[in-house]
């Protein structure tokens, strides 16, 4: 073949190679964009995070422009690393941070928009790349809730629990009150024709700080949160303390039975108890808390609960208990409940009405049952020998559950019974008392006169 022949097949093949190499960078898919349907800004501003990624070609270009009445602004840009022949890198998510602040974009209440725009390293467009445009609607809220609370004086005891009522001036994303660090939620207040009208009823943990913080607070979808205070006296209670020695059958037996069950490590029966007495005692708390975040807010409990018939005291409930083996401390832990002794196997009955939780083995509680009651109360039931309830079955008080037993870190038959405000541990005392629940808790769910 002639000289001007291969040049004419060389021409060919190269023309070839740039057709394929077009048609492949020239690719028509745009890019993903993964952003919020819609924005609530507060005074505080707001941080947000767009992703975006692109199969074809890889993302080259990704910005972020507030729009509103005072105008347009970028607020976020980032260019990523790719070239013209081979693009940029393909099916990684790239991520943008967005920080709204209403101040310094000098918007005032009211609407506006974030547009969002994904470019990638496509020849499509001139060179331009594929583009993906969102328009997010974004609303600026300056006003945080007005608290108005309608409780007065409340008398609280350390352990012990407490109610508020108030209104909220505008529907909020979360309202309570907080106690030091733990928040106790708010509910629509039974009855009441204002739909802003609240109550929360709230506890003081046994843990925690000497003189806690009360306060209600309310947050608006847009981050706004305000907060008002009441009068509120605080009575701290003593510290019980029991010294429980651990015979060498308990060790041998009930240990190793649970140990087995929850296939802990093997050790000697001192460690296995210190592991159970701590790890698993701290995972079924774990798994408590996480359960009673699912309870309802609406009230289905009715007057005060009941203690479990012709049963006797055996254990109170904060009591602060240090376990002994031969004379020597091997580990300590607080009792957060009542121990209740009657006959044995005897029907262990629900102290109010409500839906069943949970109902199956917990760890050291045994076989359990919790019971939610509404607005953030619970009940539980451990060391049953056999449970008659399931999950989800609404009960009536005084209504059979099971039949009280030893399993899980029990030492003979009896009921272990406590009572969670939120996901705190308070006096079951309380709310056995009729008194004590008319004067504390449903005085305050009487709507207030109009």
């Amino acid at each position: 073949m002639s000289a001007r022949g291969w040049l004419g097949v060389l021409f060919v093949l190269v023309a070839a190679a740039g057709a394929g190499l077009a048609f492949f960078r020239a690719e028509g898919t745009a890019p993903v964009v993964i952003a919020p349907a819609s924005l609530g800004v507060g005074a505080a501003g707001l941080d947000i995070e767009i992703a975006a990624s692109d199969s074809g070609s890889g993302i080259r270009e990704l910005s972020a422009v507030f729009s509103h009445a005072g105008g347009d602004r970028e607020v976020a840009l980032q260019l990523y690393p790719g070239s013209w022949l081979r693009g940029g890198e393909t099916g990684e998510d790239r991520n943008l941070a967005v920080h709204l602040d209403p101040k310094q974009l000098g918007a005032t209440e009211g609407g506006g928009f974030l547009r969002i725009n994904a470019r990638d390293w496509s020849w499509r467009g001139g060179f331009g790349g594929n583009q993906t445009r969102l328009e997010v609607p974004v609303t600026i809220d300056l006003s945080p809730p007005r608290v108005s609370i309608a409780s007065g004086l409340t008398y609280v005891e350390r352990g012990g629990s407490g109610a508020v009522a108030y209104s909220v001036s505008e529907p909020t994303a979360r309202d309570g009150v907080q106690v030091g660090e733990r928040f106790y939620r708010g509910v629509p207040l039974p009855g009441a024709a204002d739909p802003n009208a609240r109550i929360a009823i709230f506890a003081i943990a046994t843990d925690g700080p000497p003189a806690p913080p009360i306060r209600v607070i309310a947050e608006d979808a847009a981050g706004n949160s305000s907060s008002a205070s009441w009068s509120v006296v605080l009575k701290d209670r003593p510290i019980q303390r029991a010294n429980i020695t651990l015979p060498p059958s308990f060790l041998a037996g009930k240990v190793q039975e649970l140990a087995q069950q929850e296939k802990l490590p093997a050790g000697t029966p001192i460690e296995t108890f210190q592991t159970i007495n701590s790890k698993l005692r701290a995972a079924n708390e774990a798994r408590i808390r996480e359960l009673v975040v699912g309870g309802s807010p609406e009230k289905r409990w009715n007057g005060a609960f009941r203690q479990l018939d012709n049963s006797k005291v055996t254990s109170v409930f904060a009591e602060r208990r240090s376990y002994f083996v031969a004379g020597t401390q091997v580990s300590e832990a607080t009792h957060y409940g009542y121990d209740l002794a009657a006959t044995a196997n005897t029907p262990i009955t629900a102290g109010n009405a409500g839906r069943v939780l949970y109902a199956a083995p917990l760890g050291i509680y045994g076989n359990c049952v919790l019971i939610d009651h509404g607005m953030g109360i619970t009940s539980l039931y451990g060391h049953l020998s056999r449970i008659d309830v399931h999950e989800g079955d609404a009960v009536t008080q005084g209504q059979t559950l099971g039949r009280s037993g030893q399993t899980g870190l029990a030492g003979g038959d009896h009921l272990h019974f406590a009572i969670l405000v939120g996901d705190t541990y308070v006096d079951p005392v309380e709310w056995w008392d009729p008194k004590w629940v008319a004067t504390h808790v449903e005085a305050q769910l009487a709507p207030p006169a109009s």
